[in-house]
């Protein structure tokens, strides 16, 4: 997941990264996002990576992403969303941060690749935010993973932590700091 304050130029970290690794573009507030987007785009090509834009179908489109990413902002018109995602040939993942958001997600389970279930553990993104219990997180995985979606875990994953998901059914992990 790329970030303007805490990774504010991801191309570097992405020759480090897993072949075939998921990127979501976020850099929101970049001055010139678009221009960044297409050269994390063009990275992402070099180093055998899929590229998912957030929120913005249009520079999805424009610049040939794989994927759109759905944050909690961009659900609120999920059906919409969902259909011009699959119009453009694109693939989709979204946020999850509790039970009934996935719950309404799950209705749409055909049309949606993978869920970023967060935040697992404390993160550096939100200092001091309350994460899922592992109870909890592990019950979002086991019902996304039943409903046919890829469920990944983000928020302050370390080698500690992966050790506490490994009984999660989880198909990977998201990140920004062990990217850096």
């Amino acid at each position: 997941m790329t970030d303007d304050h805490r990774l504010a130029d991801p191309i570097p970290a992405l020759a480090r990264l897993p072949l075939r690794s998921m990127v979501i573009y976020r850099h929101y507030n970049h001055p010139d996002r678009d221009k960044l987007a297409w050269q994390v785009r063009q990275a992402c090509r070099k180093y055998g990576h899929l590229f998912f834009v957030s929120a913005d179908i249009a520079l999805a489109t424009r610049i040939a992403a794989h994927g759109l990413h759905l944050p909690d902002r961009a659900q609120s018109h999920l059906r919409h969303a969902l259909q011009t995602a699959q119009s453009c040939g694109l693939m989709v993942s979204a946020s999850v941060h509790g039970l009934s958001q996935l719950n309404w997600l799950r209705v749409f389970a055909d049309n949606i690749d993978a869920v970023i279930i967060s935040p697992a553990f404390a993160t550096q993104s939100h200092p001091g935010a309350k994460h899922l219990s592992h109870q909890v997180f592990n019950q979002l995985a086991c019902l996304a993973y039943r409903a046919g979606i890829a469920p990944y875990a983000l928020g302050g994953i370390n080698y500690k932590h992966l050790l506490q998901l490994k009984s999660a059914p989880i198909s990977g992990i998201a990140g920004i700091g062990f990217a850096t």
